[in-house]
Order: structure tokens, then C-alpha cells, then sequence
């Protein structure tokens, strides 16, 4: 079989096609890469157009799954609210509790006066290398001068 092109592809995705076609793309789908690369793409294409027409794919399964149940749709989508206003206020509870409990036990306070241990340590100047062994050379130059001076005086 020859590679099916993307537009097949999107037949395949609308059913718009025989069934002995669906069969036989699927199986030409296992071995070629190639194919399954573009019917990914295709996919996607569908996916994104059908966000764009503002077609919501859950809802409808959500809604036949609330009349399996016995409840009405309006009544499943208000449960659904009501349970993430919840979550959001429990949530929301949570942090406001766990940031006055760090307050109150001074983690924030610490946290500052850590940084400002920190800032000024750094502000201290640090003498490079350079200007390191350069003091060391001259001291140990006048280390030598002093012992020069000091032999020739006990000569």
C-alpha cells in the first residue's frame, strides 16, 4: 500500500470512509512511520478546529453520564461547581493558615536577617589573588632586607 495522504487521514477522523478502507489504513498505521506521523498531525488539526468552533467534547459525555446516574444535567454541572468552589476555598484556607502559622513562629523574620548576613558578607572586600602575592613578595622582599641589615651590623 502506498502512504495515505493527509487528507485521508482526515476522512479517516470524520468517518467519512468505507470500513475496508478504515481496516486497511489501521493496519498500514503499525508499519509505517511515516503514516502514523501524519495521521498524528491530522489529529491534531481536527482537535484544534473543532477548540476553535468552540465545540466542548467532555460535556456531552458528562451530561449522558449524569442521565445514566438519574440526575438532571443541571443539577450534575451545580454539584460540579459547588465541589470546586470548595476545593478553592479549602485550598485558599490552607495557605492563608500555613502563612500565618510561618509568621507567627518568625521563619519570614529569620529569613531576612539571613539574607542580610548573607549581603553583607559579600559587601566585605576580598583581596584578589594578585594583590595577595604581591603582598606576600614584598613582605618577604623586607623580611630579606631586615636580615641584610641586621648582618651587617653584627659584622
Amino acid at each position: 500500500m502506498n502512504h495515505v495522504p493527509e487528507a485521508g487521514w482526515a476522512a479517516y477522523l470524520a468517518d467519512e470512509i468505507p470500513e475496508a478502507l478504515k481496516i486497511e489504513y489501521e493496519n498500514h498505521l503499525y508499519s509505517c512511520d511515516k503514516c502514523l506521523s501524519a495521521y498524528m498531525e491530522a489529529m491534531e488539526k481536527e482537535e484544534t478546529s473543532l477548540e476553535i468552533e468552540g465545540f466542548d467534547i467532555a460535556g456531552p459525555v458528562m451530561d449522558s453520564i449524569s442521565r445514566l446516574k438519574g440526575g438532571s444535567v443541571e443539577e450534575a454541572k451545580l454539584h460540579r461547581k459547588e465541589k470546586s468552589l470548595r476545593t478553592i476555598t479549602r485550598h485558599y484556607l490552607i495557605a492563608a493558615g500555613f502563612t500565618i502559622l510561618l509568621m507567627a513562629g518568625g521563619v519570614f523574620q529569620s529569613l531576612t536577617e539571613y539574607v542580610d548576613s548573607v549581603e553583607s558578607s559579600s559587601d566585605k572586600k576580598t583581596q584578589s589573588l594578585t594583590d595577595g602575592l604581591i603582598d606576600k613578595t614584598f613582605n618577604w622582599m623586607d623580611t630579606i632586607e631586615k636580615k641584610n641589615k641586621e648582618g651587617f651590623r653584627n659584622e
